[in-house]
């Protein structure tokens, strides 16, 4: 039992390497305002961390950076319902994250607080 256990290890080990990403995807906001029209939804599709397809919710559709990134945009714009759903996600994914960073960010912004240190100098922090 132990032996099979091993060598299904070793195999997985040699398959998937561990020093590489093989494929992952990243979704980010971009913002100037809390308002819609100044959001912006990145969607980017990495394989061995070279980026092969984008969606820009400003453009509208997805954008092949490779060849195999082109072929994967082209089939997704082509899909009406994908894009409507990735431009749905501007206000779904960033809209509300984007008020609780302000909310935390303007409630914790620009406050200087000294810090007690008995044998030493004392430290200001600004949090």
């Amino acid at each position: 039992m132990a032996s099979s256990c091993l060598c299904f290890c070793l195999l997985f080990i040699s398959v998937f390497p561990a020093d590489g990403f093989l494929h992952y995807m990243t979704a980010r906001c971009e913002f100037s305002s809390s308002e819609l029209k100044d959001i912006e939804y990145i969607q980017s599709y990495y394989y061995n961390r070279l980026e092969y397809t984008r969606f820009n919710s400003s453009v509208g559709y997805f954008v092949g950076k490779t060849t195999y990134g082109e072929r994967n945009a082209e089939f997704w714009n082509n899909d009406r319902s994908i894009l409507e759903q990735m431009n749905t996600e501007k206000e779904r994914f960033c809209q509300q994250n984007i008020q609780l960073d302000e909310q935390y960010n303007l409630a914790y912004s620009g406050e200087c607080v000294t810090v007690r240190c008995d044998p030493g100098p004392c430290l200001e922090l600004l949090v």
